[in-house]
């Protein structure tokens, strides 16, 4: 069990800190990992990266300056046994997926985010750990998704934690409660395509196969959401977000809970109608129906 959580005001308001609340309320559902993507940040190309391993700093660097130009970059504390790298850059929009499948070639090194305008943080623990990333305070932003984990097959680890990104689509990411049961072959299927995986958690394989959709079509969320449905196994439910887009997707069983709650121009969705009273205190939210997508465009 997991909890999910997507937000939308295209007026603007603190996404950052609105998602963590609403993770807060549904704690329960997930206390190994959690994370949260905002997008609307601004028009500066953003790139967040773990590293585990602290000699592999040049090696980014080195990668980095192959594919654009860095305005600036804060490392967090070297004590930690991961640090994370903040970096603000110039590049070419065409060559986002390439850097991040150059920085993702190199063990030691995962991209969290990158894109414009966006942002992800995720960590392992409750969300007393996420706060800790000072870095998300005040972040203003469009729309954004969030996630609580509760770790059943892959690892307890910062890069198991939602959201994941691909570098097929850079600017998509995705949150995800259940559990793929044809993994192995959607992993075997999407490596012959390229894909870099650096974790065990299935919910890597299926922002891969949703990228490789979007890239494959041109960009339509909608579309590789209907794909999805029909490629993955399992009982599931999704929230996917690229800079313009966020959308959702409920597997034909309808067994894991998908919410929607829309008001005064706010659209919320989550796993558990209590998450909304974050922002609204009067809630009475809508079932996604089994097997339904729906996409929003900001």
């Amino acid at each position: 069990m997991c909890g999910i959580a997507g937000i939308i005001n295209k007026n603007g308001m603190d996404i950052s800190a609105k998602l963590l609340e609403m993770l807060c309320l549904i704690q329960h559902r997930g206390p190994d990992a959690s994370g949260i993507a905002v997008y609307g940040e601004g028009p500066e190309v953003s790139l967040r990266v773990s590293i585990t391993q602290k000699e592999m700093v040049p090696t980014l660097e080195n990668i980095i300056v192959r594919y654009g130009t860095v305005l600036s970059s804060q490392f967090s504390d070297e004590s930690r046994a991961v640090v994370f790298a903040d970096l603000k850059l110039v590049i070419d929009r065409d060559h986002l997926a390439g850097l991040h499948a150059a920085i993702n070639s190199r063990d030691g090194l995962y991209v969290h985010s990158l894109g414009r305008g966006m942002k992800v943080y995720k960590d392992g623990g409750t969300i007393t750990n996420l706060t800790k990333h000072h870095i998300i305070e005040n972040c203003h932003g469009t729309h954004g998704l969030g996630h609580v984990r509760m770790a059943t097959e892959s690892a307890e680890d910062i890069n198991a934690a939602h959201p994941f990104v691909s570098p097929f689509y850079p600017e998509l990411t995705i949150v995800h409660n259940g559990q793929f049961t044809n993994y192995f072959n959607m992993r075997r299927y999407l490596e012959s395509k390229g894909a870099i995986f650096k974790t065990l958690n299935d919910s890597e394989a299926a922002s891969h196969l949703i990228a490789l959709a979007m890239r494959q079509n041109g960009g339509d969320l909608k579309d590789a959401l209907h794909f999805a449905l029909e490629e993955m196994d399992g009982i599931f439910c999704i929230i996917a977000a690229t800079s313009n887009q966020i959308g959702i997707a409920r597997d034909k069983l309808g067994i894991k809970p998908l919410l929607l709650f829309e008001k005064e121009g706010i659209t919320l969705i989550g796993s558990e109608q209590i998450e909304f009273t974050a922002v609204f205190p009067d809630v009475y939210a809508d079932e996604i129906e089994p097997g339904e997508v729906m996409v929003w465009n900001i």
